[in-house]
This record gives C-alpha cells, sequence and structure tokens, in this order.
C-alpha cells in the first residue's frame, strides 16, 4: 500500500507539471461558416463567402463552364447566381446572389507571419462548409508571375474559391489549388489582389480599423486594417506582447521542471551517499570480524601444536620409565613447566647422553 500511494503521489506531481494543454480559437466558427457558400456550376463545386449581403467572391475556374449557376447556403438556402466579373490572371470571379440576403464575413489585407495558425473552409469532394487547421508557410509565394499565400492546411477539389482565416476570423486569402504530389502544400490568393480585383470592377472598398464597421455607402466593401483599434503598428506591438507572454510562460514551465529535476538529482545523490556510508561501516565491521577470526585460528593452532608437544613429551617419559624402571624427581617435575620452550629445554637437557650428535639431530627435528 505504501509502495502504492508513493506512486499517485508521483504521478500527480508529473501530471502538474505537464499541463494538458489544447488549442482555441479567438472567434465563432459558425458565425463564419454562415458566410460561406457552395457554388454549383454546370459540371463543377466549388466554394464561395459574401463580401455583401448579394455578393460573392470566389474562383474563376469554378465558374467558368457557365454564366448562370446555383448558391447554396448553409441554412439550406438555394439562389440562383449571376456572374459580373471575373479575371482570368488572377483566377477570381464576383457573382452576384440574386435575392440574397447574405451576413458579411470580415476581411482583412494584413498577412500575419510565419506559422501562425490559418483556417480553410469549404466544400471538398462536395462535402459543404469543412474546417481545416494549418499554418502560414511562406507569406509571398511567386508561381508564373503570380502571387500567392502558402499554408499547409489541408484542401482538396471543391475546396476552391473559398476563404482563408487567420486567428481573428478575418479572410487573408482566397483558397486556389494545391501542388500534385506533394504533401500539403497548399496556396491562396492573397486579399491584396482581390482588393484590386474588386476595384478594377468598380466595388468601392473602404479600409477600416474597426471589426464590425458598417457600411458607410450601398455596394460599398469595408476591408479591416487590422483587428483592434490602434492601426497596424498597434496590431503588432500587441501580437508580439502575446508572443513574448508565450514565451514567459513556457519558461518558467521549464524552469519549474527544471528545479523539480534538479531537486531529485539531489535525493537521489543523498541516497547515494548514505547508502555508500552503511556499505563501508559494514565493510569495516566485517574486516574486524575476519581479523578476529584469524586471531582465534592462529591461538587454536598454537594450542594444538603445544597439545602435541606435551602428548609426545609424556610419551617418552612413558618410554624411558618402562625403559630403566626408575622415575627421577626432575621427570616427576616436568609439569612444573609450563611454556613449550620451557618443556622443550628440559626434555633436550634430559636427553641421554650415550646418543650421538647425529642421532640428537635426528629427535630433535623429529619434536619439532
Amino acid at each position: 500500500m505504501k509502495k502504492i500511494g508513493t506512486a499517485v503521489l508521483l504521478f500527480l506531481v508529473l501530471l502538474s507539471c505537464f499541463p494538458i494543454c489544447g488549442y482555441a480559437i479567438e472567434f465563432d466558427m459558425d458565425e463564419i461558416c454562415d458566410s460561406v457558400v457552395v457554388v454549383h456550376s454546370m459540371n463543377s463545386v466549388g466554394t464561395g463567402f459574401a463580401i455583401s449581403k448579394d455578393k460573392i467572391v470566389t474562383n474563376q475556374h469554378v465558374v467558368s463552364t457557365t454564366t448562370t449557376y446555383t448558391i447554396e447556403t448553409r441554412d439550406g438556402g438555394l439562389y440562383n447566381g449571376r456572374l459580373i466579373a471575373s479575371d482570368e490572371a488572377k483566377d477570381l470571379s464576383l457573382i452576384e446572389v440574386l435575392g440574397g440576403n447574405l451576413p458579411t464575413i470580415p476581411m482583412t489585407e494584413d498577412i500575419p507571419p510565419l506559422g501562425t495558425d490559418v483556417y480553410a473552409v469549404g466544400s471538398p469532394q462536395g462535402m459543404g462548409f469543412t474546417v481545416s487547421r494549418g499554418i502560414l508557410s511562406t507569406t509571398d509565394r511567386q508561381l508564373n508571375g503570380v502571387h500567392y499565400i502558402q499554408t499547409d492546411a489541408a484542401i482538396n477539389p471543391g475546396n476552391s474559391g473559398g476563404p482563408l482565416l487567420n486567428q481573428k476570423g478575418q479572410v487573408i486569402g482566397v483558397n486556389n489549388m494545391k501542388v500534385e504530389d506533394a504533401d500539403r502544400i497548399s496556396l491562396a490568393i492573397p486579399m491584396s489582389s482581390v482588393v484590386t480585383f474588386l476595384e478594377n470592377n468598380g466595388i468601392n472598398v473602404q479600409l477600416s480599423d474597426t471589426p464590425d464597421a458598417e457600411l458607410e455607402a450601398p455596394g460599398s466593401v469595408v476591408i479591416q486594417s487590422s483587428a483592434v483599434s490602434g492601426g497596424i503598428e498597434q496590431s503588432y506591438e500587441q501580437y508580439s506582447n502575446s508572443l513574448r507572454n508565450q514565451y514567459t510562460k513556457i519558461l518558467e514551465t521549464v524552469q519549474n521542471e527544471n528545479k523539480i529535476l534538479v531537486l531529485g538529482l539531489i535525493i537521489i545523490a543523498v541516497l547515494c551517499f548514505v547508502f555508500m556510508l552503511v556499505m563501508l561501516s559494514q565493510k569495516e565491521k566485517l574486516k574486524r570480524s575476519e581479523d578476529n577470526f584469524e586471531r582465534a585460528i592462529e591461538a587454536l593452532k598454537k594450542q594444538g601444536m603445544q597439545m602435541k608437544m606435551m602428548q609426545r613429551i609424556r610419551f617418552t617419559n612413558q618410554s624411558r620409565e618402562s625403559e630403566t624402571g626408575t622415575n627421577s624427581a626432575s621427570d616427576r617435575n616436568c609439569g612444573e613447566y609450563q611454556t613449550v620452550p620451557e618443556i622443550r629445554s628440559a626434555f633436550v637437557s634430559r636427553m641421554p647422553r650415550k646418543r650421538s650428535e647425529e642421532q640428537q639431530k635426528k629427535y630433535r627435528k623429529r619434536l619439532y
């Protein structure tokens, strides 16, 4: 149970160190989709978005087969469409929705920095009002002399003419095509080209710093210069502050995680040091025990040698007594000698003198 509690506590600590994050957009995607329409042409299906209550913008290749179209709104409404103007070079067309009363989608010419999240809305393969998310890969990609915005948002046939949105829900471009045999390389026509196209066809385009600015004159189109009040400089300043705040939060999270990691390493080092001290103390105790054991063995060996020596002396005395039949006083007092050297000297002194020197050496060698 104690191990389980420790594991649960460790899991909670790790969970607090790595918070669960998610993505969120700063606008209502449902409202944006109300301004997006599906354009049904004779042999094709594409997407468009409302720049006024009765006018939509789409790609020229979506409506190039005919001049009358069926416009489908998100709520299921069907309207007839009539071609007003087209520009084959820019691949843009302006269509009037007869009897339409569409909500206007916010637009801006400002292109966000690289790496910013973008959203493509359209009808891929005829599946209307589909949203895909990606990042802004390149702000100015030129192909055949035409300027595009490059993203990795997934688009397919049917997405053509749909809006490309920034994080504020503003249209920054018109989805145009994807690169064949490539993985998610999508191109969109920037809003600056759309503004030029509209102005060339008699549409009054007004710049506004207010997201909800109303049209001052009938037939005018409002293009927002920024998503916040104060102009472009303040917008970029706020964006920079936002990035700085995000960086600060990430840095604080990394610092906290590093503190926890350092604390864990310190605890592990202390535990290892304590373990080493315990092992060293046990080693010293084991060494002392081995020394005591060796001394005891040496003492036992010496005692055994003394016992053997006394047995040999006793055996020799008994042999001499049996030969002579007498027992001298010195032999009877042999027990008075307490140590091996004394016994050895006494025994050697009592050796028979009749023996030769060579016999005495052999006898001494046998005693030792």
